[in-house]
């Protein structure tokens, strides 16, 4: 049955939309946990909010995930160039595109750390992710 055959004033349910933000530094080069997201948690949406680019000397990136790699949710986004690395900006192509609108299926640890390659940062930072999300309920999914 095609979703749009069944919309109605009533469906899709309307779903309440909750924030966590995560803050990163500069010397996070070790993963640390930054927030927890509950079970049935759908992740609609990942934002950065930088205060000022990375001076490293070739790369400079932020992720966030489920493990320590930090990289399931958020990947290697860089914070190095000033289009991306200050002010409120979309996730974007660093946000991964299985992990958006997929239900968790139980409570969920929220891993982060910044990197960096070349000569080391002196500047930069701090920068906040934004996790938009919604929680449905059990034997539901959200509707796209």
């Amino acid at each position: 049955m095609a979703a749009t055959s069944i919309v109605n004033m009533s469906y899709p349910k309307v779903r309440e939309s909750f924030e966590k933000f995560i803050k990163i530094v500069r010397t996070d080069t070790t993963a640390f946990i930054g927030a927890h997201l509950p079970k049935d948690a759908v992740i609609t949406g990942l934002y950065v909010i930088g205060h000022a680019a990375s001076d490293a000397g070739t790369t400079a990136t932020i992720g966030i995930g489920s493990t320590s790699s930090a990289n399931e949710y958020l990947a290697a986004y860089d914070v190095k160039t000033a289009a991306t690395g200050e002010g409120y900006n979309p996730a974007g192509g660093a946000a991964v595109g299985t992990a958006m609108c997929s239900k968790l299926t139980g409570d969920v640890a929220v891993y982060a750390k910044y990197a960096e390659t070349g000569t080391g940062s002196n500047a930069g930072g701090p920068w906040f992710v934004k996790i938009e999300y919604s929680v449905v309920g059990g034997g539901e999914d959200i509707q796209i």
